[in-house]
């Protein structure tokens, strides 16, 4: 039986018992029945609710695993995750390491401080000058390095 029925099961077996309509008794048990029947609804309402929601979200979910498809593709599940090459990775900036003259010590420096052409000792203060102009081999290195037939 559902609770609903339950409820009416109850208010018509009250009515059948003839009960003295002014006993407070009768009117407590009245009382009773009617904040029964009024909690019976409102569940009756939330399961409903509820069902609706669970559809909506079948629903969501549905929509969603064929937007996943569209973008992933259908055979890509975690099957290329673990293809990274670092050697793909050309956004990476090289490092250099840098000895200080006056202090000896030794610390990176990438790029970009680099090029700004200065840069300041962190152990000592001391600023130091980077010139990045690549030199031309002298002559001699040059024509070794020039091949004849």
């Amino acid at each position: 039986m559902e609770l609903m029925e339950k409820v009416a099961y109850l208010k018509g077996m009250v009515d059948m018992a003839e009960f003295d309509p002014a006993a407070k008794e009768t009117k407590v048990l009245r009382a009773l029945i009617d904040a029964v029947d009024e909690m019976a609804q409102t569940v009756a309402e939330l399961v409903e609710a509820n069902s609706q929601m669970c559809e909506v979200i079948e629903s969501l979910d549905e929509d969603l695993t064929e937007v996943e498809n569209d973008l992933y593709g259908e055979d890509d599940e975690d099957e290329d995750d673990y293809d990274y090459d670092e050697d793909d990775d050309s956004e990476e900036e090289d490092i250099y390491e840098v000895t200080c003259p006056s202090c000896g010590e030794t610390f990176d420096v990438d790029e970009a401080m680099l090029d700004e052409g200065e840069i300041n000792c962190p152990a000592c203060g001391e600023l130091l000058e980077f010139d990045l102009q690549i030199e031309d081999p002298p002559a001699e290195e040059a024509e070794d390095a020039t091949v004849t037939d």
